[in-house]
């Protein structure tokens, strides 16, 4: 029973009443949680894609069901409502319901990276206090055939490739001043990196979910 007092509520279209009384109760998520369900599943209902969201628990309060991250999931107020008075979708279809939107918020990103981008994104993981928007430059040192400084960007460019990160919007670069030797060969370019607001909450959630380990 969802909360005491509950048969009072004799007809279906009386359930609002009592989701609101659910989520006014001592249910507290910590923003950064909400923030990370509700930008996992784009701010609409995982399962069918209304927006006006509200967070579930999956295995409920008050059978044990805690305020984390896996048994949470975000619902629109019409399929909350049919949780509760239906159980429909069940537990175990909202875990699978959750796993999809895992796999596909995620994991193709991640398979796409090359070994350079996993180092980085590691790097910025370590780095990644407070949410903070990050920036730092990396100086790459290698003889690389180039008649001018544009001709080097671009062969670091190639060589360093971080073009997915930059797609995703998960970094922004620009390569900066080139390095030469005394004899005026270049060797080196300078890399200068900003994580985007998107990078702070895209590494939460890899932390979160686990998910760190499919950089090594």
């Amino acid at each position: 029973m969802l909360i005491k007092g509950i048969e009072k509520y004799d007809h279906p279209e009386h359930f609002d009443d009592i989701i609101r009384e659910y989520n006014s109760d001592q249910r507290y998520i910590p923003s950064p949680l909400k923030d990370l369900l509700l930008d996992q599943c784009g701010h609409r209902c995982t399962i069918c894609d209304a927006p006006y969201c509200e967070i579930h628990h999956i295995i409920f309060m008050e059978k044990g069901g805690p305020t984390e991250y896996e048994n949470l999931i975000v619902l629109c107020p019409n399929c909350h409502t049919r949780v509760h008075s239906e159980d429909v979708p069940s537990k175990e279809q909202l875990k699978q319901y959750k796993l999809k939107l895992e796999i596909v918020y995620s994991l193709p990103i991640i398979s796409k990276l090359t070994k350079n981008e996993k180092d980085l994104i590691k790097e910025i993981s370590s780095r990644d206090s407070n949410n903070e928007i990050l920036k730092f430059n990396k100086r790459y040192y290698e003889e690389v055939p180039a008649s001018s400084q544009e001709e080097a960007k671009q062969i670091f460019r190639d060589k360093i490739g971080y073009f997915n990160l930059e797609l995703a919007d998960i970094i922004k670069s620009e390569y900066g001043m080139v390095v030469t030797s005394a004899s005026g060969k270049t060797v080196g370019v300078n890399l200068y990196i900003r994580a985007t607001s998107k990078a702070a909450k895209w590494i939460s959630y890899l932390r979160q979910t686990n998910r760190l380990i499919f950089l090594d």
